[in-house]
């Protein structure tokens, strides 16, 4: 299975890098363990990185690139969260809440990925990939490139 993350100049260089959520945590891991966030499409990912940029006009950007990861094909890698088996705060919720849904993955990974749905459409899901599991060595880079955005997405 592809999925696929963007990344800002210069940070394209380490696409397996979790030194970000490690640092500054995310929707579903506090600081002190890093995972790297990942989505199913390119467009998701895409949508995921703009609602979490400061409001910059378009040559403001830095350069934003696309990188492809190929999962392992071991079906038992993944493990698909069903939004309504979640707590009604996920999508509204603290960070300090949400953070704490994932504890037992976190802490001790069952698996590589956790496929949880993403709060902007919750029919499209976003892959978390936990570098302490085994397979996480095997997850391969197939392809990087720059992308430019429309001018009709910094309106």
């Amino acid at each position: 299975m592809d999925v696929y993350r963007i990344h800002k100049e210069p940070y394209y260089r380490e696409p397996l890098s979790v030194v970000g959520s490690h640092r500054h945590g995310g929707r579903w891991n506090p600081k002190g363990i890093g995972i790297l966030y990942t989505s199913r499409t390119p467009e998701l990912a895409l949508l995921e990185t703009l609602v979490h940029l400061p409001a910059l006009t378009l040559a403001e950007l830095p350069q934003l690139w696309l990188t492809t990861l190929r999962l392992p094909d071991e079906a038992d890698n993944i493990f698909w969260l069903d939004p309504t088996k979640l707590p009604a705060y996920w999508k509204r919720g603290t960070l300090g809440e949400t953070q704490t849904i994932l504890t037992d993955w976190l802490q001790a990974p069952f698996c590589l990925a956790i496929a949880v749905p993403s709060v902007i459409l919750e029919i499209a899901y976003n892959l978390l990939l936990h570098p302490q599991h085994a397979s996480f060595a095997e997850v391969e880079v197939v392809s990087q490139s720059p992308i430019s955005l429309d001018s009709r997405l910094r309106k």
